[in-house]
């Protein structure tokens, strides 16, 4: 593992600084209003928090006015190994000028990927897997989708609720956020929903671990065996989930659940899609985030930090599952071209050579942080996660659990943005703040983060908080 000095390194040294009276100052609100002039009015970052980016390194970043910010994000846990990686920018120099898009061809950086991924994809799986690439975790889901239904002969997929993986056909479908879904009926068939997800801080049955037996788990089984249930369990290909669902809330399932649930899928012919697209690439401290379970899915997804910088995704299909797919019967253009395989192989390294091990001993020295912080401050009810994937749940009330408001979490979130640290909200209610900087921050950076956190939520009920830019303002 690197020194933490070299980890100081990557990012800007006076993060977090601020230099303009508002936020967004004037060339960021003029970047932002003439960009979003010509765009949809669907993206969330730019316009739920208003911000634009100049410049990134490390766990950094600055926007056109010379803030500088300490992110929180990772681009939505894509940069794991950091913004502008200096390993990951010289490949890149490198690549560019030798070749970059190969129409699905071959070339020597996709053979290499391929072996890499292969020696690192967990237990029995380890070298038995094929790989098929794609250019985002939507694109993956779908692959791995279409080549279970194609390799079982069957057609219904089971997700979950709380899930989401993606936001375009069979995915969409599988996403139960109404943000993502409201507008988008009809949706694809085929699909079935089972849970309740095991959010135990929430528990549906308003029971406790460890004596809740598994009841979750438990009705799940019931969902697929009923035979009056209206599942047709005989016609089901795949069920699909996340080891800890992300967008759903960074909600970690508790002892002996996902034992339970592959165990039945694999009683009842099932196959199981394993969704690493946000959760893997060492977020959990593991290089998949599965390996927390001791449990081998048949089909494992990966995107956002495989290609971290470049778009990319892949799916890893047990070996036999796909040796009887039809030859020419998939394909996308740009997907698996050199360099993006070429980025990814430089992330695995960098992952296996330090990350792994950084991401369990930072997000372990952080959630001891968030958990004292959580004994003094009210409007925190909850603190959960794995590795570096971590959840602050923000309440109006800790007795009732009553989630905050969004107006409330919103102007939190504008007030850590207007103090130099960038975090993005999730969760079922909107009342989420989860912390997953790149795995590359610095212990400096992460003080400075939860210091500032803890002087925000001090002041949470700031109701006279005015948000102060919207579109056209």
């Amino acid at each position: 593992m690197a020194s933490e000095e070299t980890y100081e390194k990557l990012s800007y040294p006076d993060a977090p600084k601020i230099v303009t009276s508002t936020i967004p100052g004037p060339k960021t609100r003029d970047l932002l209003e003439k960009e979003l002039g010509n765009e949809t009015p669907t993206r969330i970052a730019p316009i739920g928090i208003p911000i634009a980016w100049e410049e990134a390194s490390g766990a950094t970043f600055k926007d056109p006015d010379g803030n500088v910010y300490i992110d929180l994000s990772a681009g939505v846990a894509v940069n794991n190994v950091g913004h502008s990686h200096p390993e990951v920018v010289n490949v890149i120099k490198e690549e560019c000028g030798r070749l970059m898009h190969t129409p699905d061809g071959t070339c020597k950086n996709r053979q290499k990927l391929g072996a890499m991924l292969a020696d690192a994809a967990p237990g029995n799986l380890k070298n038995n897997v094929k790989m098929a690439y794609g250019l985002s975790g939507s694109s993956a889901n779908e692959i791995a989708i279409k080549f279970a239904r194609a390799s079982t002969g069957k057609s219904i997929i089971l997700g979950f609720q709380g899930a989401y993986h993606g936001s375009i056909g069979t995915t969409l479908t599988l996403t139960t956020s109404p943000t993502f879904r409201s507008l988008y009926r009809p949706f694809m068939p085929f699909v079935e929903r089972l849970g309740p997800y095991p959010y135990c801080y929430r528990c549906p049955y308003g029971l406790t671990q460890p004596k809740c037996d598994l009841k979750c788990a438990k009705y799940v089984e019931f969902q697929l065996t009923d035979p009056y249930g209206g599942i047709d369990v005989g016609n089901v290909a795949a069920l699909i989930l996340e080891p800890m669902q992300g967008e759903g809330g960074y909600v970690p399932p508790p002892p002996g659940w996902m034992e339970y649930i592959y165990n039945l899928c694999k009683r009842l012919g099932i196959l199981v899609i394993d969704d690493e697209v946000q959760m893997g690439m060492g977020r959990t401290g593991t290089m998949f985030a599965v390996e927390n379970f001791g449990v081998e899915p048949d089909i494992i997804t990966m995107g956002k930090a495989l290609g971290g910088d470049v778009a990319f995704s892949a799916v890893l299909c047990r070996s036999d599952l796909v040796k009887d797919l039809e030859p020419f019967s998939h394909v996308l253009t740009a997907a698996g071209n050199s360099m993006s395989c070429a980025v990814a192989c430089k992330n695995i390294e960098l992952m296996q050579n330090g990350l792994l091990d950084r991401a369990q001993e930072m997000g372990s020295y952080a959630m001891g942080r968030l958990k004292d912080l959580a004994k003094e401050r009210d409007v925190i009810g909850d603190i959960r996660g794995m590795g570096w994937g971590i959840a602050i749940e923000l309440v109006a009330n800790k007795e009732t659990k009553q989630p905050l408001s969004m107006a409330e979490v919103v102007r939190i979130v504008w007030l850590l943005r207007d103090n130099g640290v960038y975090v993005l909200p999730c969760g079922r209610y909107d009342n989420i703040l989860r912390m997953i900087p790149p795995l590359v921050i610095s212990k400096t950076l992460v003080d400075k983060s939860i210091d500032i956190i803890a002087d925000v939520l001090e002041t949470a009920g700031m109701a006279k908080y005015s948000l102060n830019w919207t579109i056209g303002s």
